[in-house]
C-alpha cells in the first residue's frame, strides 16, 4: 500500500537531478531520507494519479527549494556543521555543510553554498558520488 502523500500545503518544492543531467521540478510529499522511492507532483494540488514514481538510488540529488515568501536564513554559522566538498561522475561539484554525512546510508542532507539563497538543502544520493572530501 503507498504511503499517502502528506497535506498538500507542507510539500516542499524540489529539483531532482537526474544522474543522465536532467533536471525535473515539482513538489513531494512522501520523502523519506530512509526510503529508496518517493513520488513528484507537478503542483501543490496535483491529484495522486498525477505523481511520478521515482527511484532515488538513480538521482544525483534532490535540491529542496526555499519558498520565497519566506524570510532569508540567517546568516550565522552553524556550529555543528562541517564543509565538504562532493563531486558526482559527471564533474559536477558541491560545496556546503554538513551534520550528519555517512556512506552507509542511502543518502545525506548538506546546505550547498547557494548565493541566490534558493536552495535550503540537499540530499545527496551516496552511491551516485565519485568522492566526498572534508574542507
Amino acid at each position: 500500500m503507498a504511503t499517502p502523500p502528506m497535506a498538500r500545503s507542507k510539500a516542499p518544492l524540489v529539483v531532482i537531478a537526474h544522474l543522465d543531467g536532467r533536471r525535473s521540478k515539482g513538489y513531494v510529499f512522501d520523502f523519506l531520507p530512509t526510503k529508496d522511492r518517493c513520488r513528484i507532483f507537478p503542483s501543490a494540488s496535483a491529484k495522486q494519479e498525477e505523481g511520478e514514481e521515482v527511484n532515488v538510488r538513480a538521482l544525483k540529488a534532490i535540491f529542496f527549494l526555499r519558498d520565497p515568501a519566506d524570510a532569508p536564513p540567517p546568516s550565522a554559522a552553524m556550529p555543528n556543521r562541517r564543509k565538504l566538498e562532493v563531486v558526482f561522475p559527471d564533474k559536477e561539484r558541491l560545496e556546503g555543510t554538513t551534520e550528519g554525512y555517512s556512506k552507509d546510508r542511502i543518502g545525506f542532507f548538506m546546505v550547498p553554498e547557494d548565493p541566490t539563497g534558493k536552495i535550503m538543502r540537499a540530499f545527496v544520493v551516496n552511491a551516485n558520488v565519485t568522492s566526498v572530501k572534508w574542507l
